[in-house]
């Protein structure tokens, strides 16, 4: 899996403008939070390359994240900082933080769930982990289009210090009636002569504004 290369993946994403999303991001929480900002859990962080940049702006920095080899990499990469930021190895679906937090995130539509019990699993642990009035960000997480779409031009190459990717990204519809469907990621690398061929495989769910304002409601009443 890409996801297990930390240094190939973010080779993959460098075509990100970090300080364009974290300005965005920091405008949001001036304007919406009805709650001083001061602690953030990122969901998903990966490498975490909104680390230095939150930090720039006075924010503490958690981030979550279930595979081993992307914490053990953002926590080599970020332990110059201070303060040195905090890791927590665990599934999206259901979690516990040590601590609350003032502002959580999903970057990337990085919310990988398959069905409604999950979503409630994961909102669960989000309201024992956001304290009352902070603010939920979610990034190409709610789909405004047909998620099919996204099969259009999603072939590219990219070289940094000599490693050649070549990415692509294609989505199949495994029950259109749940709006479930499966992400396949291939990626081809020439890392200074050696060779490796990567696949991932993701099923996600398609929430559209509409079902997605409704599990959200059932959720509530549910935990009435």
């Amino acid at each position: 899996m890409l996801y297990d290369y930390p240094e190939y993946y973010e080779i993959v994403f460098s075509f990100r403008d970090i300080p364009k999303e974290i300005s965005f991001i920091n405008k949001c929480i001036k304007e919406y939070s009805d709650i001083k900002v001061e602690c953030i859990l990122e969901i998903g962080c990966g490498p975490a390359p909104h680390m230095n940049d939150l930090q720039k702006y006075g924010y503490k920095y958690i981030g979550l994240d279930n595979n081993q080899n992307m914490l053990k990499y953002a926590k080599k990469k970020w332990n110059h900082l201070n303060p040195v930021p905090e890791f927590v190895n665990a599934n999206m679906v259901s979690f516990d933080i040590p601590q609350k937090v003032d502002f959580c995130f999903v970057m990337l539509g990085s919310l990988y769930l398959s069905n409604d019990d999950q979503l409630k699993s994961h909102f669960d642990s989000i309201s024992k982990t956001l304290k009352p009035g902070g603010l939920y960000f979610l990034d190409l997480c709610i789909q405004f289009s047909n998620p099919m779409d996204y099969n259009n031009n999603n072939a590219f190459s990219v070289e940094q210090n000599g490693i050649q990717v070549k990415s692509e990204f294609e989505i199949k519809a495994i029950d259109a009636n749940r709006h479930l469907y499966e992400e396949n990621w291939s990626v081809d690398i020439n890392d200074n002569g050696k060779i490796k061929h990567l696949k991932m495989t993701e099923k996600n769910i398609a929430y559209y504004p509409k079902n997605f304002l409704h599990s959200l409601k059932v959720i509530l009443i549910l935990n009435l």
